[in-house]
């Protein structure tokens, strides 16, 4: 029997208010050998966290203590684990799959990693646990909770992506280390946004001129998810909000215009700080509100569709993207001989 677990809180599980509720009885839900998503209720009771009463604050507790939901993996100390210790493979293993689901279903975060002994009556002895965050996420996803379609796709692609995690698909594991330290700075924007926007640059640039700038990248950006694709899918918004179509060639200047900006120590106009671009559930939006919801759309459907459709060895090295999108006919002289009128781009920005 396993005498270890780790375990990564999942914010909530979807609702009626949310139009698909999680249908439970599917938990616990494999997502690969050894790791689940389950409730976690039975494994905590009141002694829990009683060592840590003193240390942390009433609302940090709370939080610790209200974990219901969790992607957890149980383990034995003496199992043969490739790459060493067993703690640290099993917190690794776990935090990639949280990373994974991350680019599915992005949502607030409260409690974060907890690992521990198995006691026989099943209860977990907490060894050691993250303190609780109060982790913010741009505005479409603030409502958002599990759906089973969510789960559904994590288990799909989660061994594809532990492959990609583990192996030398650098340009992959670089975007998906920036999405999730990007994810981690809600309290700077700026910030934010720069790491989204270096994974975005991972992803679709490299340092040959012919493969990098903006322009480069804003076109394959447009190649890649679609130029006319809406930036929030269906559901992202809810039914009782107003609806918004806007899609990626709506916004892809504009995320590079602001992107040069912050990168180049430029002061954004007041436009992206004032001017309404759709109705929120209780304010109006504005420019740079978008922006950033566009930016976490465009890294995560992009990484995605990388593992979903088979294209992981394309974004290995700089050699190999570099050679996918020139087949596509968009490195930066052919764009601009399709596109005369654009302004001198040298790769620099």
């Amino acid at each position: 029997m396993p005498n270890r677990i780790t375990l990564y809180p999942i914010y909530a599980l979807a609702s009626a208010i949310d139009g698909q509720p999680f249908d439970r009885s599917v938990l616990p839900m494999q997502i690969v050998e050894g790791v689940r998503i389950e409730g976690v209720l039975p494994l905590f009771n009141e002694e829990t966290f009683a060592w840590v009463t003193n240390e942390l604050g009433r609302r940090d507790l709370a939080d610790v203590q209200g974990v219901r939901y969790a992607i957890v993996h149980r383990y034995n100390t003496d199992d043969p684990i490739e790459g060493g210790n067993p703690d640290q493979q099993s917190e690794k293993l776990v935090r990639n799959l949280a990373a994974c689901l991350r680019l599915i279903r992005p949502m607030r975060q409260r409690a974060s990693l907890m690992r521990g002994e198995l006691r026989e009556d099943g209860t977990i002895d907490v060894r050691y646990f993250e303190h609780p965050v109060d982790l913010e996420v741009p505005e479409v996803q603030k409502l958002f909770h599990l759906r089973n379609c969510d789960a559904e796709l994590l288990r799909a692609i989660a061994n594809e992506f532990l492959r990609a995690m583990q192996g030398e698909f650098w340009k992959f594991r670089m975007a998906v280390e920036f999405h999730e330290a990007g994810h981690f700075q809600h309290w700077y924007w700026k910030a934010r946004f720069l790491l989204w926007c270096s994974a975005v640059e991972s992803i679709f640039t490299s340092h040959d001129r012919e493969h990098r700038g903006s322009l480069v990248a804003k076109e394959r950006i447009k190649w890649f998810l679609g130029a006319d694709r809406s930036i929030y899918e269906p559901g992202d918004i809810p039914d009782f909000a107003p609806q918004a179509n806007i899609t990626i060639g709506d916004v892809v200047d504009d995320l590079y215009r602001v992107r040069n900006f912050i990168a180049h120590g430029g002061r954004i106009p007041d436009e992206y700080f004032q001017r309404p671009m759709r109705r929120g559930l209780d304010r109006e939006l504005v420019v740079l509100d978008v922006l950033q919801e566009a930016i976490s759309f465009v890294v995560r459907k992009s990484l995605l569709r990388v593992v979903q459709d088979n294209l992981l060895d394309h974004f290995a090295g700089a050699g190999a993207t570099e050679d996918y999108f020139r087949t596509a006919g968009l490195t930066l002289s052919e764009i601009r001989q399709r596109q005369p009128q654009q302004p001198q781009d040298d790769g620099g920005e």
